[in-house]
């Protein structure tokens, strides 16, 4: 109920991305002050079921063709990675005094969980590298949507253009499949985000082969973004301000100047490879896979080509960044 009323206020206020934002920023500060949130994995996971449909609902016959197009933007994300979590490394160790473990895991801009999870199994402190990586896509959801409104003066509605149509009864058969297929289908083959990605993957599948144009209504939509948000707020619960201040300022410190070293990147890079800066700013931008790409739903700015960078860039933290630590960084070789 309270993400809710946050989201129906920031949506009155007119704010960009207003149910997932005012949601966000309603809980996690309730969180803060001593509020006792918890958020049902059921209802979260049936949600992300839904945005990933949403998102393969992106997904056009012609965009096959553009994959190739592609690899460029994912030369320059794999670059940036290095660079930004060497330099989230250094930040953490030198300045925020964290042990090697912990800080290398705090600086991956991987999933939350999968960092976590990892981390904690090499000798890191488990509760601090999931409190740097909640810090850092509240910062980053929490700033991304405001500068393309405020700054780049982009119109950013509250919910995703082009979702009023009505559904077929195939077309929701269809969809409601690709959730009740693909998250089990996820989870079976290990896929990080798997209740996002593996209905996004069907859903995806069957735009492209033009067998549907259809995507979730507009309500259900904004009820997920509201989920999303008081998701990432529900993170802080059972942590008092005053004992994990100072742990959520520097995490808040390297989620800012991830986002300005991306934003930067963005607008550097694009030219270089015959882009456009405004979606590559965004496939960089270290968020949540889910937020990011709601972000790019409502900016109307290249839902699929920025879904498909976020994957990548979480398949690729996951799978590789434990490798490295394992080979260079691990003194239990």
């Amino acid at each position: 109920m309270l993400a809710a009323v946050g989201g129906a206020l920031f949506a009155w206020l007119g704010a960009p991305l207003a149910w997932m934002l005012g949601a966000m920023f309603f809980t996690t500060a309730a969180s803060l002050a001593g509020a006792r949130l918890e958020m049902s994995l059921g209802l979260r996971k049936f949600m992300l079921a839904v945005l990933g449909i949403m998102l393969g609902s992106a997904f056009r016959p012609e965009i096959a063709g553009q994959i190739v197009r592609w690899l460029p933007s994912l030369a320059v994300m794999t670059v940036f990675i290095a660079l930004i979590t060497s330099l989230s490394y250094t930040y953490f160790r030198k300045i925020a005094g964290l042990d090697r473990v912990t800080a290398y895991f705090s600086s991956a801009p991987g999933g939350l969980s999968e960092m976590n999870a990892v981390g904690e199994s090499m000798g890191g402190n488990g509760a601090i590298i999931s409190l740097v990586h909640a810090t850092r896509i509240l910062v980053v959801v929490g700033t991304i949507p405001v500068y393309f409104r405020y700054i780049a003066g982009l119109d950013i509605p509250a919910l995703p253009p082009g979702l009023d149509g009505f559904l077929e009864p195939m077309d929701i058969i269809m969809l409601a499949g690709c959730a009740v297929i693909g998250v089990p289908l996820a989870n079976r083959l290990s896929i990080p985000a798997g209740a996002l990605v593996g209905p996004m993957l069907l859903s995806a599948a069957l735009h492209i082969s033009g067998l549907t144009s259809a995507a979730p209504p507009g309500p259900i939509v904004a009820i997920a973004q509201i989920v999303i948000g008081a998701g990432i707020g529900c993170r802080f619960t059972g942590l008092s301000l005053a004992a994990v201040w100072r742990i959520i300022l520097l995490a808040a410190g390297s989620g800012l100047m991830m986002v300005i070293a991306a934003t930067a990147a963005g607008f550097i890079a694009a030219p270089l490879i015959g882009g456009e800066p405004r979606p590559l700013v965004l496939a960089l931008a270290p968020g949540g896979l889910a937020e990011m790409s709601l972000i790019a739903l409502s900016i109307g700015s290249g839902t699929a080509y920025i879904s498909f960078m976020h994957i990548m860039r979480i398949i690729l933290v996951v799978i590789v960044f434990p490798g490295i630590y394992r080979a260079f960084f691990d003194d239990r070789r």
